[in-house]
């Protein structure tokens, strides 16, 4: 699925789940200089994230709040939809994210989370090389952007994610691993990565019996929604 189905398919799914809610929130958790989805019915839109200068730059949120999402006071229930999309493997201590996020949520609201699958060609090597080599990477690869420093914590792995929101009484409306651009566009500039990548992956899935994804797939989105009960966030450790 591509990046703009994917936004489609996201909206479209919350739309109809918060459908005949009036007066809908929105919380954009790391929201950068850009928004990446476009709600119907949102009368409020909060913005927040660490830098002054992406938060200026946004220009669909109404509010803006400079704050680290690991660390600062959100409201508790406060709004129908929380964003939080390719942030959390940026993050060094990203539950405590996922906490403050999944507690700012009403009941019967949504968390639409996007990140890394850790569990990939990508996220293997990103995870196991330095800061210095992204850089070199997308020099190399002839990025206009630049990468930003990435943690990519065990905590983010997709069902880790999924479990600690099960735990907190969320339940999964939405799932979807796809492949990125990078691994995409690496391998076929590169041939004999591609086939070595071919055969790595065609061999774990052969062992697992086909239970082990395609470590193709680098990229995790989810819709989670929240019990219609008031809930005491006690997740497990």
């Amino acid at each position: 699925m591509g990046a703009g189905q994917l936004d489609r398919v996201i909206c479209e799914k919350a739309n109809l789940l918060l459908q005949g809610r009036k007066n809908i929130t929105l919380l954009e958790a790391g929201c950068g200089s850009a928004s990446y989805f476009s709600f119907a019915g949102v009368v409020r839109s909060v913005g927040i994230d660490i830098s002054k200068e992406q938060l200026d730059r946004n220009t669909a949120v109404q509010e803006r709040i400079q704050g680290d999402i690991q660390t600062y006071p959100l409201a508790r229930e406060e709004f129908d939809i929380v964003v939080c999309w390719d942030v959390l493997e940026h993050l060094s201590k990203p539950r405590d994210a996922l906490l403050k996020l999944l507690d700012a949520v009403k009941p019967g609201g949504l968390l639409v989370l996007g990140f890394p699958n850790l569990a990939s060609f990508k996220g293997i090597v990103t995870k196991l090389t330095p800061f210095w080599f992204h850089r070199f990477f997308y020099r190399f690869m002839r990025y206009t952007s630049s990468p930003f420093p990435t943690y990519l914590r065990f905590a983010i792995l997709p069902n880790r994610v999924i479990t600690f929101a099960q735990d907190s009484g969320f339940s999964v409306i939405f799932k979807e691993f796809g492949e990125g651009g990078v691994t995409k566009r690496f391998t076929e500039r590169f041939w004999i990565i591609k086939w070595i990548f071919l055969t790595v992956n065609w061999l774990l899935r052969a062992a697992s019996g086909g239970k082990c994804h395609s470590l193709f797939l680098d990229n995790c989105a989810l819709v989670l929604l929240k019990g219609e009960e008031k809930t005491t966030f006690s997740p497990k450790s």
